[in-house]
């Protein structure tokens, strides 16, 4: 997993180690249960499990946790420590990996910009079933003698039952949602379940030792065939799990030559696997904060630089953190005080979390306010108030590094206030912003498009005196026909589809007639309706006609400016502006705004609907005569590879204040 996460583009596969790792511990913890068990399962075994559970993982995570706490607050703005706090508090509360899937990270997608603790996902999922599978296990031992029948294959029927179920829903999780079911435990407790089983083998029973090496070569092909396009777990799982199983299995003798288990007869390969969990904890905080530390990118010596270290802290830790604290006679004396020094730990923990929230919330707040002032100054030319202003240089292309944020340090209020609404069911998230006293009523609605523009339009609405009610759903345009894929080819799974065309539903029905005038922005080239085939404007254009029959205003804002060649080749802006000069960071008009950008305001033309619908043009504030960029005025334009940043997107306010007032129709606008 170290050598993935530091070349991922060499293994590509990589993660699938995670996989194995929990192939294992289901078969070592399934084997210690049963054993303690023997003959008279009960329910006290429960006590000394948790116990020593707390013992031997607790120790050394507390103080990872801690490491990164402390030095996300040294190398970090304070603006930036909120997303690390909620990192810290789930992984404290073994729910890193359902923290993950809230927050709608894919793993696997290389673009995505990690937390220093998102590892710890794999660590959760496996407490959630060293809390869980004791439990039932004990529970069908118990059954079984209660109906005085062998204890054992009442054991092993209901491992393979579950194992079963859970392969089951992992299939089909996977084939409605593969980023929710990566983290998803119970979509991964058919992989403890196979280990499980393993263990419960008869002693006598032991697959030829040639079949360790078919597993070997399982396990190496998933590592170098599968990639961040493969729909995991689901079956693409099958293939590393019952690789491990297979190795697992053979239970190679260590005195064969040409056993798996040879070498583990060597001291290095020993030591290894004693330090293997607490490097596990160290490398990835490493690979996330060390870039931060040195300013770039990490390179080929700082990479192998993270390796010894990682090899240095994680002897260290075990020497000193995990033996003694494992091994401690006040601890192991009596059983309660393992759980009082775990809660103890927990609350200083969830104490040291909750207060980089805070922190990050209160400098979001002082930094906002700056902001603000700055931006609808007449005479600032700080980021987009540079734009047009004769009083100002050339904008296009000039960032100040000093004050160039962290990716995704930057998000828009939507963000900020946690009101952009994620397809997952069915929710009412709407944003209230502008001036919550103001005559008239705003209505801002798409997909994460419409929430990047949220911070200009409340800025917009504070001027102009209006409140602003912000309907934004990721992957979801606002249309009442949903998408079914993304122009580069993502289907968008059926359920996903429902939730879409729900929630807009509920948009108009309920919010639209609330509102004097609706504002539709989205990332309109982003979208497949139907297939490709047919009108691909049609549901916008019943948003349009309906919004219409109830009296209200309707406009449409331009595309904002591709990063790359294509709408899936973006260029994530900060990490552009932090290695390369700012102008280097831009992108030719021409593919910035390709004919797709505005094809669905080209059909809603031919369809009629030019004369009534308003159009807000916007290029000239990103683009000059042949370029558009993602450094104006001395700020980052992007948080990430196409969301407008807060920055950027607050000081368009004044702006797109007076671009709200123009009654410009579409079928006069120049739409490209």
């Amino acid at each position: 997993m170290v050598l993935y996460h530091l070349w991922p583009n060499r293994l590509p596969g990589g993660f699938v180690g995670v996989d194995v790792f929990f192939v294992i511990s289901g078969f070592l913890i399934t084997g210690h249960l049963v054993k303690a068990m023997g003959a008279q399962p009960s329910p006290r075994l429960l006590v000394d499990f948790y116990a020593r559970r707390i013992r031997r993982l607790a120790p050394a995570a507390v103080l990872v946790i801690l490491f990164v706490l402390v030095a996300s607050a040294l190398l970090l703005p304070p603006t930036s420590l909120a997303p690390t706090g909620w990192s810290a508090l789930a992984s404290t509360l073994f729910s890193q990996n359902w923290y993950l899937a809230s927050q709608s990270v894919s793993y696997l997608e290389t673009a995505s910009q990690p937390s220093a603790l998102q590892h710890f996902w794999s660590l959760s999922v496996e407490e959630q079933f060293y809390i869980v599978w004791p439990l039932l296990l004990i529970g069908a031992a118990l059954v079984a003698q209660w109906r005085r029948r062998p204890v054992r294959p009442v054991v092993v029927t209901t491992i393979i039952a579950l194992g079963a179920l859970s392969l089951a829903w992992s299939l089909i999780h996977t084939a409605i949602d593969p980023d929710v079911a990566f983290f998803d435990t119970t979509s991964r407790a058919w992989q403890f379940a196979v280990g499980g089983a393993i263990a419960l083998l008869p002693g006598r029973f032991r697959v030829p030792s040639l079949l360790a090496w078919v597993g070997v070569a399982c396990i190496a092909l998933a590592t170098f065939l599968f990639s961040d396009s493969t729909a995991f777990p689901g079956t693409a799982a099958l293939l590393p799990t019952f690789g491990a199983g297979l190795v697992i299995a053979a239970r190679s003798p260590e005195d064969e030559t040409w056993s798996w288990a040879f070498a583990s007869r060597f001291g290095p390969v020993r030591w290894l696997g004693d330090v293997s969990y607490s490097a596990y904890l160290w490398h990835w905080p490493m690979i996330v904060l060390l870039p931060v530390a040195l300013g770039h990118a990490l390179d080929t010596r700082a990479k192998a630089a993270i390796i010894v270290a990682t090899l240095i802290l994680a002897g260290l830790s075990q020497r000193f953190v995990e033996q003694p604290l494992r091994n401690i006679t006040w601890l192991t004396a009596r059983r309660r005080r393992s759980f009082l020094a775990g809660a103890t730990a927990a609350v200083v923990l969830a104490v040291g979390s909750i207060g980089s929230v805070g922190v990050s919330a209160a400098a979001t707040a002082n930094e906002n306010a700056a902001l603000i002032a700055k931006v609808t100054n007449g005479d600032s030319c700080y980021a987009a108030a540079a734009v047009g202003n004769p009083d100002c240089s050339n904008p296009f292309g000039r960032l100040d590094r000093a004050h160039l944020p962290e990716s995704l340090a930057d998000k828009p209020l939507a963000w900020q206030d946690d009101c952009i609404d994620d397809i997952t069911q069915n929710t009412e998230k709407l944003c209230q912003l502008g001036d919550p006293a103001g005559t008239e009523t705003v209505l801002l609605w798409g997909d994460s498009h419409a929430g990047a523009w949220s911070s200009a339009f409340d800025i917009a609405g504070k001027i102009n005196h209006w409140r602003v009610i912000v309907a934004a759903r990721n992957k979801c345009p606002s249309s009442l026909v949903a998408p079914d894929a993304t122009a580069w080819g993502e289907k968008l799974p059926d359920d996903q589809q429902g939730w879409c065309a729900s929630r807009n539903a509920w948009v108009l029905k309920t919010v639209v007639p609330r509102a004097d005038r609706v504002v539709l922005a989205n990332l309109w080239a982003n979208y497949v309706f139907d297939d490709g085939r047919g009108d691909q404007a049609v549901g916008y254009e019943r948003v349009v006609k309906s919004s219409q029959k109830l009296g209200r205003d309707v406009t449409v804002m331009q595309h904002v400016p591709l990063t790359g060649r294509t709408l899936e080749a973006k260029v994530w802006g900060p990490d552009c502006l932090a290695k390369q000069d700012p102008a280097s960071c831009s992108n030719p008009i021409a593919s910035a705004y390709p004919p797709s950008t505005s094809a669905v305001f080209r059909e809603m033309r031919a369809d009629g609907f030019g004369p009534t619908v308003r159009y807000i043009a916007d290029a000239d504030r990103f683009c000059d005569d042949s370029r558009c960029y993602s450094a104006i005025g001395g700020v980052s334009v992007y948080f990430d590879g196409s969301h407008l940043s807060n920055t950027y997107s607050t000081s368009l306010g004044p702006w797109l204040a007076t671009k709200l007032r123009s009654k410009t129709p579409l079928d006069q606008a120049d739409i490209g």
